[in-house]
């Protein structure tokens, strides 16, 4: 009886107890700013780095608008991914001020921003900055439309409605109809960034989907729209190539991986020097096999090292045509860092964080059993305000023969290293990056 009472007593306490404890408080990974990242690519990496990294019971909550809260847990202990989504500038003050790991943007860091972090360490590092994706627009017409390629000034006036016949865009006579998704802000955004400057959109026919746009321009022989880049074209219409005050480039899939097209951008997560190891973990994960797959799934360009097709190369000087000839263009232009306002601060490496990543991935690529054994072309090119032909061609040669080092390290065997000069620039003098944009490496596959 005695027995009893003191069990019953002691199992009235334990339950005491165990209500008066409070619940385990979930470690959070806060990831803020832009939100072209945050509406569906950041939450579909987040996702797919919980599985992989062995949590359970993963569920999406959105506790108010702009917050997307992602709840896992693994051996009992619980772990939120928080998502803000406002814009780069909010992302990176969040990161400064300590209320975020992780930084979201569409953009570098600014010059007055890298002043006000400065404190984070070096944001330009592969330490700090990391390239997940890319994105970009394209500009469609009509199939039946002659236009074959636009500048940045004639984009302006087209799509402010300055331009309102197609002859005075070198087409054919006929009233310029502007298409617009009504939806795609992501769009809209970079084609602001890039290309419109202030300038507001003219009248446009409105769709509810990019499906829809293509569908109407392919109706409209005198239409054109933009739509994001990975979208199909159909049967209907066809992209224009784009020029920046230097060549004009098709949005190819292997011209938008290696940025030589100008509507594209890369999307980037930024940490401070001293991130946890969470947060660095999920940053790391989501340039790696499963969040890639993952950046494309939410309909962004995944940056990965897959090559297209082998194309006959009608640009360029006789020699490098010679070269590539018989060559295959790998979808990368490694690139490098300088100082200066618009472009990343000074930092530990010579190459770009992308770039200092697309050496490994490389690396990885020529050890797959299919290209063992097999060499490539490195081909380097250098902008005009090198100051002379001859030195510019010295500096293509310097940055030719130093990714051409960099490979040899790595195993990989080099058949020819060779610059070429200004040539094939895909900037222009007034662009604010166009030294880093022409300053640029490619490698081909033989």
């Amino acid at each position: 009886m005695l027995r009893a009472a003191v069990s019953s007593l002691l199992l009235c306490c334990s339950l005491v107890f165990a209500a008066a404890a409070p619940a385990q408080e979930a470690e959070r990974v806060r990831v803020a700013g832009s939100n072209t990242l945050a509406q569906a690519l950041v939450p579909g990496v987040a996702q797919a780095w919980l599985r992989d990294i062995g949590y359970g019971d993963i569920q999406v909550r959105t506790p108010r608008p702009a917050l997307t809260e992602i709840h896992a847990s693994r051996d009992g202990q619980p772990l939120i991914v928080e998502i803000a989504a406002s814009d780069s500038a909010h992302g990176f003050a969040d990161l400064v001020e300590g209320n975020a790991q992780i930084a979201m943007m569409s953009r570098r860091p600014n010059a007055a921003e890298l002043d006000a972090g400065w404190q984070l360490g070096d944001l330009a590092s592969q330490d700090q900055e990391f390239v997940i994706a890319l994105d970009g627009v394209a500009v469609v017409v009509n199939r039946a439309n002659p236009i074959a390629r636009l500048d940045m000034e004639q984009l302006r006036a087209l799509f402010s409605g300055r331009s309102r016949d197609w002859r005075e865009l070198g087409g054919g006579a006929g009233e310029v109809r502007l298409h617009l998704d009504a939806s795609a802000g992501a769009v809209r955004d970079l084609m602001n960034d890039k290309v419109m400057r202030g300038s507001a959109f003219g009248e446009a026919q409105m769709h509810r989907d990019a499906r829809a746009l293509v569908a109407a321009v392919a109706a409209d022989p005198l239409g054109v729209g933009l739509i994001p880049i990975g979208e199909s074209y159909g049967a209907g219409t066809r992209p224009v190539a784009v020029s920046d005050g230097g060549r004009a480039v098709a949005p190819t899939r292997t011209d938008v991986l290696s940025e030589d097209y100008p509507l594209s951008r890369r999307l980037y997560l930024y940490g401070g020097q001293m991130m946890g190891a969470l947060s660095r973990s999920f940053a790391l994960y989501a340039m790696g096999r499963g969040g890639q797959r993952a950046v494309a799934r939410a309909g962004h360009v995944a940056v990965t090292l897959v090559p297209g097709r082998a194309r006959p190369t009608t640009l360029g000087p006789l020699e490098y045509r010679q070269m590539v000839e018989h060559a295959v263009r790998l979808p990368l232009s490694l690139r490098f860092n300088f100082a200066g306002s618009g472009e990343s601060a000074v930092a530990a490496s010579v190459y770009d964080s992308r770039a200092v990543r697309d050496l490994d991935r490389l690396r990885s690529f020529m050890r797959l059993p299919p290209n063992r054994g097999r060499s490539v072309l490195v081909i380097g090119f250098a902008d005009a305000s090198a100051g002379s032909p001859m030195a510019s061609m010295m500096m293509s040669n310097d940055r030719a023969d130093l990714v051409a080092q960099e490979l040899v390290s790595r195993g990989i065997k080099v058949r020819v290293a060779r610059g070429m000069g200004t040539a094939l620039a895909v900037a222009g003098p007034r662009d604010p990056v166009a030294r880093y944009r022409n300053e640029r490496v490619e490698v081909w596959l033989l």
